[in-house]
């Protein structure tokens, strides 16, 4: 265990971000005598440990030989969420839940007395040395103790961000290492097992967006390397193809299954002079010999009006984008993706296209440092309205000001004449 430590809350011990009260620094209806408050507190927690039958609201840490001159000379502190746990309004309510709770196993059947007996006798604490703090069963394996504080933190994250009210009670207030905790293997896998499926749909839903880009400008590259590959009358195996696109998807960061059949009808939609052959094998897709001059010449003609279309269209889609951008959110420190998140997703596409050119074979991935180091520049200096600006006026008070000084200097020369 470790040390008691009198910076923190005496009651909990933990450093939070909930402000430190002591009563030693009360102020305005808070005031109280600080002698009368510490040994209310002293005495509560008193009758809490005295009693068997009330279970204390919080794990405490505190010396059995504390007494007020203790706690006034130390400034003891603690949280106010804390100190209400030890209130006498909260000790008169446990004490009518255990009196209740008594009476209700002096009324059951005489058959069902013995077993209620001995789980009675033992306590909370040895329920809970004997079992699992998971499932609440001991008959199912071996079990394991919490011997550590890493184990004690990670199954309180687990259980909190899977919000399980099941679990949550089990383990609130509670410190599993002194109250000797134990676990199934199996319920701390199963346990594990539902905190990544967590994570793994949380994470998913975050970066559906990004990867559906991702995905569209990989098809977008795939189609630029059959159209320049049709020039030298090329024809293209469809696990040639698949295994590009594939290979750009995991470049990109993007695991996921292809089937093949989907993408061989989106390259035929999207090349309508396109057929496929299929010798039982192989599916293999062949261009005509009349695109083969389509596309030299469309190559070789640039319509600029279209162009200017296309790049107007391409910025309102990023433009849009950055706006709607939730961004990257400070929370006291910089993660690893801060870069990335802060970024929409067509801005880092649109950028990685223009730096690395629209390439299949490109291993480059999208979130390099220069791509996000444009995209932000981009991102600070784009406005949503026109900004009206002052002209400046430097020049010309310099030109009036050197036109002043040569005129009186003239007619100083000339008075001197």
């Amino acid at each position: 265990m470790m040390a008691f430590s009198w910076r923190h809350c005496i009651i909990c011990q933990k450093d939070t971000s909930e402000e430190l009260r002591c009563p030693l620094r009360s102020r305005g209806a808070d005031k109280s005598d600080p002698k009368i408050v510490y040994n209310s507190f002293l005495q509560n927690v008193s009758e809490f440990r005295g009693s068997l039958d009330v279970i204390l609201p919080v794990s405490l840490t505190l010396p059995l030989e504390l007494n007020v001159d203790a706690l006034i000379e130390k400034e003891a502190a603690w949280h106010k969420s804390c100190h209400l746990q030890f209130s006498k309004s909260k000790l008169n309510k446990a004490k009518e839940r255990a009196a209740r709770k008594g009476k209700q196993d002096q009324a059951k059947p005489e058959q069902e007395k013995p077993t209620k007996t001995r789980i009675l006798s033992s306590s909370i604490k040895k329920n809970c040395k004997e079992n699992c703090i998971l499932c609440y069963q001991s008959c199912t394996g071996p079990l394991h103790n919490v011997t550590t504080f890493a184990t004690d933190e990670n199954l309180r994250r687990m259980i909190t961000e899977l919000q399980d009210n099941t679990l949550l009670p089990k383990i609130s207030g509670v410190d599993l290492i002194a109250a000797e905790a134990k676990y199934h293997v199996k319920c701390m896998t199963n346990l594990r097992n539902r905190y990544r499926s967590h994570l793994t749909r949380a994470r998913q839903e975050s970066c559906e967006e990004d990867e559906k880009m991702k995905e569209s400008q990989a098809f977008i590259e795939l189609n630029a390397y059959i159209e320049s590959s049709v020039e030298n009358e090329k024809f293209f195996f469809l696990s040639e193809l698949h295994s590009l696109y594939v290979s750009r998807l995991q470049t990109l960061g993007v695991q996921k299954q292809v089937n093949r059949t989907r993408l061989k009808t989106s390259i035929l939609e999207n090349f309508p002079d396109a057929q496929e052959q299929n010798d039982g094998k192989n599916v293999v897709i062949i261009f005509k010999k009349a695109i083969q001059g389509i596309v030299k010449e469309v190559v070789q003609q640039r319509d600029f009006s279209e162009d200017a279309v296309i790049l107007a269209k391409a910025s309102a889609i990023v433009r849009k984008d950055i706006f709607s951008h939730q961004g990257f959110k400070f929370s006291g420190s910089f993660p690893q993706d801060c870069q990335a998140r802060s970024v929409p997703a067509s801005l880092k596409s649109l950028m990685s296209m223009i730096l690395s050119g629209v390439n299949i074979w490109n291993t480059e991935e999208q979130e390099s440092q220069p791509c996000l180091t444009v995209c932000q520049t981009i991102i600070f200096n784009t406005k949503a309205k026109e900004r009206s600006t002052v002209q400046s006026k430097t020049a010309s008070h310099g030109i009036l000001n050197h036109a002043n000084h040569l005129f009186h200097y003239t007619s100083d020369l000339m008075s001197m004449q």
